[in-house]
């Protein structure tokens, strides 16, 4: 059975059928222009673990509201620091029932991100409503991308 859906969903796709709204190829081309490395007057910090799950960001955190943080895994160390910075934290991953840390800034939401929301997943701009946080407030956000066996949720 599982053979079949996958053919039939990839010939879906083959003749222009979508399971989900498409974004309008403008928009794409305007967040692919928007997500490049630019150059800037700050220095690097170390946000996480000197392994992996930390990352070097420009050191200009002064003001973020929130970081949003997709796939929860074994380490929070990233997300830990930036709630020890003063940021609201919210992390979001069905496969697991909670973060391995906890802290007062953490936010935890049992759904995956996707193009969607339903009982297992939800959307980005869903997510940021569900938060309470305002349009225009300075966001970041942490993730990981990798590819991943729906089938099994």
């Amino acid at each position: 059975m599982g053979n079949l859906l996958s053919k039939l969903f990839l010939n879906s796709l083959s003749i222009g059928v979508y399971p989900t709204k498409m974004t309008k190829k403008a928009e794409v081309a305007e967040l692919i222009c928007r997500l490049h490395p630019l150059i800037t007057e700050h220095g690097l910090v170390r946000l996480g673990p000197e392994s992996d799950g930390g990352y070097l960001v420009p050191d200009d955190l002064d003001g973020i509201e929130a970081c949003f943080s997709p796939g929860v895994s074994t380490s929070s160390g990233f997300e830990l620091d930036c709630a020890d910075r003063g940021m609201r934290v919210f992390l979001a991953d069905y496969s697991v029932d909670a973060p391995i840390i906890r802290h007062d800034n953490f936010h935890f939401t049992k759904k995956f991100v996707g193009a969607t929301t339903s009982e297992r997943f939800m959307t980005m701009a869903d997510w940021i409503k569900q938060a309470g946080i305002a349009t225009d407030s300075d966001l970041l956000l942490q993730m990981d991308t990798r590819a991943m066996n729906t089938r099994r949720f």
